[in-house]
C-alpha cells in the first residue's frame, strides 16, 4: 500500500513538472513577442511576413529642402533676401505657429512677416523669406532658421551667408599710343568680376558730352564669377580732356559703381601716313611755269585721295590746275606736275591734300622757288632783239666794205 502511494506520489510530481514547464515556455514566448511588437519613433515592427512604420510625431517630418540667398555672396552694408524652404514628408498635416530668423550679427529687417503661418499638408513644400542686411566685415555668418510648431516641437536650421568685398574692375586693355584731335580711335576697356557670385543689370558709358564717343553706353545683363569681357569705344576728341567711365552693376538688389579716368592728350601720331614732296624743278611752258616733283608716303599707314595743288597767291592755270594722286600706300611714291601762270610771285605754296582710313582730312604744304623759270615780261620774240641788231650791224658793215672795196678796183 505504502509503494501505490509513492508510486502516486512520484507521478504527481513529474505532471506537476511538465505543467510548470509549459507556463515557463508560454510566458517566454509571450514575453519575446512584447518585446518584438513595442512601439519606439521610427521603429520597425514585423509580424509573420508584414512590415510596417510606427508613427513618428508628425512635425518630425517637415524639413528644410533648398536655401537660396540674394546676393549670393554679400557685400558689406548690402540688404539682401534669405529664402528657406521646408517639406512636409509626412503623411499628416502639420500646424506652424511662427517662423524667424536670427542672427546677432545679420540684421533681420522683416522681423514680423511670419508670427502666424498656418498648416503645411502632406507632400507639400512652404517657402519662408527674410529681408537681412550684413552691415558686418568680411566673414562667414549663420543666421538660424526657426520654425516652431503648433502643439509642440521646432526645427532649428543654421544657414550659410558669406560677407566679401571682392571688386568689380574697369581697367583700359587697349589704346593708341597718342591723340590725334579729329581723328577716331579705338580704345578698348576691359571689366572682371572678382566676386563670388554673378553681378546683373551692367551698365558702361562715359560721362562726357563733349567728345563724340560710340556707343554712348554698353550693356550687359550678367557677368558671372571669374568672368572678364572687353568693352570697344571709338573716341573722336576735338580737345584735349579727362573721359571718366562709370560702370554700375546689380550685386542682388544693391547698386554698387566702379569708375576709370582715360586721360586724352594730343601728340604727332607716328603710324600715321606722311607724304613728302621732293625733286621740285620748275621750268618755262610758253607764258606759263610748270612744276615737276615726286610725293612719297614715308608713313606707317595709307594715304588715300592724295592730291597736290599750289595755293595762294600763285596763280593755277590748265592743264594741271591739281594733280590727283589717288592712294598710296607706305614706301609708295608718285610724280605730279602742276602748271600756273608766270605772274605768280617767285615763291609759291605746293600744298598736299590726302585723308587717312577714317576719312579725316589732313594738308600739308611746302614753299617752291620758280624765280628761275620766269622769262622777261612782253612778248615772248624780245629775246631775239639783240641778234637782230647783231646781224643789221653785220649786214651794214658788210655794205660798207664792199663799197670801199669797189671803189679802189675803179680806174
Amino acid at each position: 500500500m505504502k509503494l501505490k502511494s509513492n508510486e502516486s506520489l512520484s507521478s504527481e510530481k513529474k505532471f506537476l513538472l511538465k505543467i510548470s514547464i509549459t507556463v515557463i515556455i508560454i510566458f517566454a514566448m509571450a514575453f519575446t513577442a512584447m518585446a518584438a511588437t513595442t512601439e519606439t519613433p521610427g521603429s520597425t515592427v514585423t509580424t509573420g511576413a508584414a512590415t510596417s512604420t510606427a508613427l513618428s510625431p508628425a512635425y518630425t517630418q517637415v524639413t528644410v529642402s533648398d536655401v537660396t540667398l540674394d546676393p549670393g555672396t554679400f557685400a558689406t552694408g548690402d540688404e539682401g533676401t534669405i529664402t528657406v524652404t521646408v517639406q512636409n514628408t509626412g503623411s499628416q498635416s502639420v500646424t506652424i505657429r511662427r517662423a524667424t530668423l536670427y542672427d546677432k550679427d545679420i540684421t533681420l529687417l522683416s522681423a514680423t512677416t511670419y508670427d502666424s503661418v498656418g498648416s503645411i499638408g502632406a507632400g507639400n513644400t512652404m517657402p519662408f523669406t527674410f529681408t537681412v542686411k550684413a552691415d558686418v566685415p568680411d566673414g562667414i555668418y549663420y543666421p538660424v532658421f526657426s520654425l516652431e510648431f503648433q502643439d509642440t516641437g521646432f526645427l532649428r536650421y543654421p544657414v550659410k551667408l558669406e560677407v566679401k568685398n571682392s571688386p568689380v574692375v574697369l581697367s583700359i586693355t587697349d589704346k593708341p599710343d597718342t591723340f590725334v584731335p579729329g581723328k577716331k580711335s579705338v580704345v578698348i576697356l576691359s571689366l572682371s568680376n572678382l566676386r563670388m557670385n554673378a553681378i546683373k543689370n551692367v551698365i558702361i558709358s562715359p560721362n562726357v558730352s563733349d567728345i563724340e564717343i560710340i556707343p554712348q553706353n554698353i550693356v550687359i545683363n550678367s557677368l558671372n564669377s571669374g568672368q572678364s569681357v572687353n568693352l570697344p569705344f571709338n573716341i573722336t576728341p576735338k580737345t584735349p580732356t579727362d573721359i571718366e567711365f562709370t560702370a554700375m552693376y546689380l550685386n542682388g538688389p544693391n547698386t554698387h559703381q566702379v569708375e576709370l579716368v582715360l586721360p586724352i592728350q594730343f601728340n604727332t601720331d607716328k603710324t600715321q601716313a606722311d607724304p613728302v614732296i621732293s625733286n621740285i624743278v620748275s621750268t618755262p611752258d610758253g607764258g606759263n611755269i610748270r612744276i615737276t616733283g615726286d610725293v612719297t608716303n614715308s608713313g606707317l599707314q595709307d594715304a588715300k585721295s592724295v592730291t597736290v595743288a599750289t595755293g595762294t597767291p600763285a596763280v593755277p592755270v590748265d592743264p594741271f590746275k591739281v594733280y590727283a594722286v589717288g592712294l598710296l600706300k607706305p614706301d609708295d611714291f608718285s610724280s605730279f606736275e602742276l602748271t600756273i601762270s608766270s605772274e605768280s610771285p617767285n615763291e609759291v605754296p605746293i600744298i598736299i591734300s590726302y585723308k587717312d582710313q577714317d576719312g579725316n582730312v589732313y594738308t600739308r604744304s611746302i614753299s617752291a622757288d620758280i624765280s628761275l623759270a620766269k622769262t622777261p615780261k612782253g612778248n615772248g620774240n624780245t629775246s631775239y632783239v639783240p641778234w637782230i641788231i647783231v646781224g643789221i650791224i653785220a649786214i651794214a658793215v658788210g655794205l660798207v666794205l664792199g663799197y670801199q672795196y669797189m671803189k679802189r678796183r675803179k680806174p
